[in-house]
C-alpha cells in the first residue's frame, strides 16, 4: 500500500504513526506489513523497519481501502542464525555514536545525522546506506555475549556492495605547512598555513585538495585508520600562527621586560 507523507512529516496508519521528517513531506511511500514488522520504502529503498501494532482485522482493512497483498519483505525477517551476520538499522548521533547492546559506539562525525544499516559480520562491523552500499568498516566492537542483546536486530541480508566513492576529510593545515592524517605527516607548504584542506583516502595514496585544485599527492605509509574527519578549531583572533602567547615575565624582542596589561575601569 501506498500513502503520502503529510506537511507534518508524521505518518498515521490504522492508529500507527510513522516519523518521517518533514523533509519527506508530500512523497509518496511504500509500506510493506504484517502483524509483525513494517518496512516503509521511497521509491523502492527502505527508509526505516518498525514493529508493528497492526492486527489481522487491520490489514484486512487496508486491504478494503486499496491495499495489494505483499510480496516478499524486503529484508530478511525472524530469528537470527546463531553464529550468522545480524543487521540493525540506527540513526547516528550528533557527536557520530550509534547504540548498540546498551552502550554507544563511534563510527565518525561525518555520518552524524545519517540513518544506517549496522550489519555485524563475525569481526567486521559494516555501515550501509539505503542501498546497501559500505559507508565504512570498523573492527566489531560487541562481543560473542553481546551479539545477542542488539535491539531490533535480525538476520543479515546479502552481502553489501563495496562503494567505489574516496573517503574524504578535511584538515587544517598548521603553521609550519604540514597537516596529519591517521598518524601520517604530510606537508603542504607554508603558504597554505592557516587553510582548511580536503584529503581524499586512496589505497596507495592520500591526495590533498584546495577546493578542486589537487596540492600534492603522496604515497600512504601508515596502517592506521582514519579516527577524525573535521578539522581543527582556527586560532582565536588575534595570535598569530606558531607563536605563543607571551606571559607578563618574558622579554620583547629588544630585550626590555614585557610591560602586563593595564585595567582601563569601565566607568571611565
Amino acid at each position: 500500500m501506498s500513502r503520502t507523507v503529510p506537511a507534518s512529516g508524521n505518518l498515521a496508519v490504522r492508529g500507527q504513526q510513522f516519523w518521517l521528517g518533514v523533509t519527506h513531506a508530500g512523497r509518496e511511500i511504500t509500506l510493506w506489513a504484517d502483524t509483525t514488522v513494517i518496512h516503509l520504502l521511497l521509491n523502492g529503498s527502505r527508509l526505516k523497519t518498525v514493529p508493528s501494532r497492526l492486527t489481522l482485522n487491520h490489514l484486512r482493512q487496508l486491504l478494503a481501502d486499496g491495499g495489494r497483498p505483499a510480496g516478499p519483505p524486503p529484508i530478511s525477517t525472524g530469528p537470527a542464525k546463531a553464529g550468522g551476520p545480524i543487521e540493525v538499522d540506527r540513526l547516528v548521533n550528533a557527536t557520530g555514536l550509534i547504540a548498540l547492546a546498551g552502550r554507544q559506539h563511534p563510527v565518525g562525525y561525518h555520518l552524524a545525522g545519517q540513518r544506517v544499516t549496522a550489519r555485524l559480520d563475525h569481526g567486521v562491523l559494516h555501515l550501509l546506506d539505503a542501498n546497501r552500499r559500505v559507508l565504512r568498516s570498523l573492527s566489531n566492537p560487541l562481543t560473542p555475549t553481546d551479539l545477542a542483546r542488539p535491539r531490533d536486530a535480525r538476520p543479515g541480508g546479502p552481502p553489501p556492495a563495496a562503494t567505489t566513492e574516496a573517503l574524504r576529510v578535511d584538515r587544517r593545515v598548521s603553521s609550519l605547512g604540514s597537516i596529519a592524517i591517521a598518524g601520517q605527516k604530510i606537508q603542504v607548504g607554508i603558504g597554505h598555513a592557516g587553510h582548511t584542506v580536503t584529503v581524499e583516502e586512496a589505497d596507495t595514496s592520500f591526495r590533498v585538495l584546495d577546493g578542486d585544485q589537487v596540492l600534492i599527492q603522496v604515497p600512504r605509509t601508515t596502517t592506521k585508520t582514519i579516527a577524525r574527519f573535521k578539522a581543527r578549531k582556527p586560532e582565536p583572533a588575534g595570535r598569530h600562527l606558531g607563536q605563543p602567547r607571551r606571559t607578563p615575565t618574558e622579554q620583547s624582542a629588544d630585550g626590555t621586560p614585557a610591560q602586563p596589561q593595564r585595567t582601563v575601569p569601565q566607568w571611565l
